[in-house]
């Protein structure tokens, strides 16, 4: 890789993320996510007694466990939206602008023109995921209990692989078409699919991200009993895919006319 061309693209896409506030919303969302989670757990029994109308409601006393599926849960649906919205004209409006043309008209190569917009918005995701999981674990401990430290880690990093494999697969919407909006819509479908289809195919579902996510799994792993390879195998499936998506962009916008 040419860093002395490099560089200066990723710091261009980070100069531009700051001037749309991409950084500043993806962060807000994230972390009032993460923050929310606990908080809403610890009040769900107040809120239902006070929707009872009359009726009495039981609920068993809820826990950090509780806590910690609701932080997956908020995690997994919102901010994969809010990345496709961020990331769907990345590529696509730059074509439509012809900004593009501009840029690959000097000795940039395409391959580092497209890693350097996937590195940035990366590195937002990774910044706002480590907030938002620093929020729900504080706020966890102080409501309910401390969660284990490791177990908590590899939520969260399946949750990054998770979140990387939808912030590939939009930059590759984006490279497919010049309009931003088809490219979100493109994104979005992909993003269903990834939803989707494990919970209906169960060989699909053990080699995804997502069946890290599922309560039976999260409580194994807050028991310390979860077996090793059945939690790293979804780790490297997931980031190995996203690592697929990005290389066959770079090969699609390498031989796309700009």
């Amino acid at each position: 890789m040419k860093l002395y061309t490099f560089w200066p693209m990723l710091k261009k896409e980070f100069r531009e993320q700051n001037r749309t506030y991409r950084l500043v919303i993806s962060v807000i969302v994230f972390l009032s996510l993460g923050i929310s989670a606990p908080i809403i757990t610890w009040l769900t029994p107040d809120l239902l007694k006070n929707l009872g109308n009359g009726a009495t409601i039981i609920l068993p006393p809820q826990t950090a466990t509780d806590a910690l599926n609701t932080y997956l849960k908020n995690m997994v649906q919102l901010p994969a939206l809010v990345l496709i919205l961020l990331a769907m004209g990345t590529i696509a409006d730059e074509r439509s602008r012809g900004t593009a043309v501009t840029i690959l008209t000097k000795p940039v190569p395409r391959s580092i023109f497209v890693l350097a917009k996937f590195l940035a918005y990366e590195s937002t995701l990774i910044i706002s995921l480590i907030l938002a999981a620093s929020g729900a674990y504080y706020y966890t401990s102080q409501l309910f209990r401390p969660l284990p430290v490791g177990s908590f880690v590899i939520l969260n990093i399946g949750l990054l692989a998770f979140l990387t494999l939808t912030l590939a697969l939009t930059i590759l919407c984006s490279a497919l078409v010049r309009n931003s909006i088809a490219a979100g819509g493109m994104a979005f479908v992909g993003f269903l699919v990834l939803v989707v289809v494990p919970n209906l195919n169960a060989s699909i579902s053990r080699v995804l991200p997502s069946v890290l996510f599922r309560p039976e799994r999260v409580a194994q792993l807050a028991a310390g009993t979860a077996p090793l390879g059945e939690t790293l195998w979804p780790l490297l499936v997931g980031l190995g895919l996203a690592g697929l998506l990005v290389a066959l962009t770079c090969l699609v916008y390498h031989y796309q006319e700009i």
